[in-house]
């Protein structure tokens, strides 16, 4: 993927970012343990891995059966997160010139065009496995097959049934099988049926501190800020270990003891948002602005909701297939909608946000429906036309406007005003 010399470069420099991440990370653990930084520190390990050779790296989509990829030794990376520590980071500029000089239209989805500049420049270490799934998007799937005719690697795809039957969740128990087969046949990794075992284990034990850990979070005030679970989406890189058990412990712990001490996550919280799909993740000040301006804090964001049923080990394909099928995103809308509308009664909010990214059905495609299912429940919503990666997009003066002018209905709805 790009010249020898210059590939070596851009890989070291990944692997650069992920070193000084872990490290910087672990010294302020021994200063101070919060779950935020546990959490950080366990996907700055993650990143490491990719220059480990004890394990087998496939670059992935964003939903696949982790679990299944880290019992057979494979440490698994969606692409997506790739693109938004890139965009982070501040470094995905040249990225997005190199993908538009190929001809990748500024219409799609800008998580998928960085990393394929990314790839196109050589950044990416090559990938032993390359895995995508049929959904949140085919945009995803994409992205995986161009990496992989760069890399000259096969690709394996999980297509996902549209409904959560039974018969649908055979279907994809059986593609999982052949997908142990496909990274056996790759790798001569086989899987470890008791590190399966153990990993459906941890992901009851984490899924059980989660729910708790949210459960305070429905409290008013709630003992989380915005920036606490920013992003949380990455933990299925850690799902189903004893590293993602310990994260969702810590924050479990953490929330539990703020409303012991009766800490609220944003002092004198005025106004309680959720959160829809993806946050911005280039360098922005719009949640500052919420919190400082408007006593406003994210209280949940929609892809951080723990919506599947405990796992049963007995049975462990069928029951990762069975989590796969029933996710808010597979499937019709409505099933979804339901989903954001149970959201917000339990986390009792008062507004909504959407960032509507660019070039994205899930946020941008879904604009008329969010607003007819807010309408229905009297919760206003907002749209803001951002692109959540590429910040040559980003309009702060005009984001900024939209947003006052929402808080300040969100204000009189409350008889408080905007400040």
């Amino acid at each position: 993927m790009g010249d020898a010399n210059q590939a070596s470069g851009m890989a070291s420099m990944l692997k650069d970012y992920f070193d000084d991440l872990e490290s910087g990370l672990r010294k302020k653990l021994e200063q101070k343990v919060t779950a935020r930084r546990t959490f950080i520190h366990e996907i700055a390990r993650i990143g490491q891995r990719m220059f480990d050779p004890d394990w087998k790296v496939a670059w992935t989509t964003v939903f696949v059966p982790f679990e299944i990829l880290s019992a057979m030794g494979v440490s698994g990376m969606f692409v997506e997160f790739i693109g938004a520590m890139l965009a982070g980071a501040g470094i995905s500029r040249p990225f997005f010139e190199r993908a538009e000089h190929e001809g990748y239209s500024t219409d799609g989805c800008s998580y998928h065009r960085t990393i394929l500049g990314a790839a196109l420049q050589g950044l990416l270490p090559e990938p032993d496995l390359l895995v995508a799934a049929s959904f949140p998007c085919n945009g995803g799937v994409k992205a995986i097959r161009r990496i992989g005719e760069l890399a000259k690697r096969d690709v394996f795809i999980l297509n996902a049934p549209y409904d959560g039957s039974e018969k649908a969740v055979d279907y994809l128990a059986s593609q999982y099988e052949r997908l142990i087969a496909h990274v056996t046949r790759v790798t001569g990794r086989e899987l470890d049926r008791d590190k399966l075992a153990e990993a459906i284990r941890c992901n009851n034990e984490g899924r059980q501190y989660l729910l708790e850990a949210f459960e305070l979070c429905k409290r008013v005030p709630s003992p989380a800020s915005s920036d606490d679970w920013k992003n949380f989406i990455i933990d299925v890189l850690i799902s189903g270990t004893k590293e993602g058990v310990a994260v969702a412990k810590a924050y479990r712990d953490e929330l539990q003891a703020r409303v012991d001490a009766g800490i609220a996550g944003l002092a004198g919280e005025r106004h309680r948002i959720l959160w829809i799909q993806n946050r911005i993740q280039f360098k922005n000040d719009l949640i500052d602005v919420l919190a400082a301006d408007y006593k406003a804090n994210v209280v949940i964001d929609e892809l951080n909701y723990i919506y599947w049923e405990p796992l049963d080990e007995r049975d462990p394909l069928r029951s990762l297939a069975r989590r796969h099928v029933t996710h808010p995103l597979v499937g019709p809308a409505e099933r979804r909608l339901q989903y954001l509308a149970r959201m917000a009664k339990e986390f009792k909010v008062d507004g909504v946000i959407n960032p509507s990214h660019w070039g994205c059905r899930q946020s941008a495609g879904m604009r008329g429906l969010f607003k007819n299912a807010f309408q229905d429940l009297n919760i206003p919503l907002l749209h803001l036309d951002v692109d959540c990666v590429d910040e040559r997009n980003y309009a702060r003066g005009q984001v900024l406007t939209r947003l006052e002018a929402f808080m300040e209905l969100l204000g009189s709805r409350l008889g408080t005003g905007s400040t």
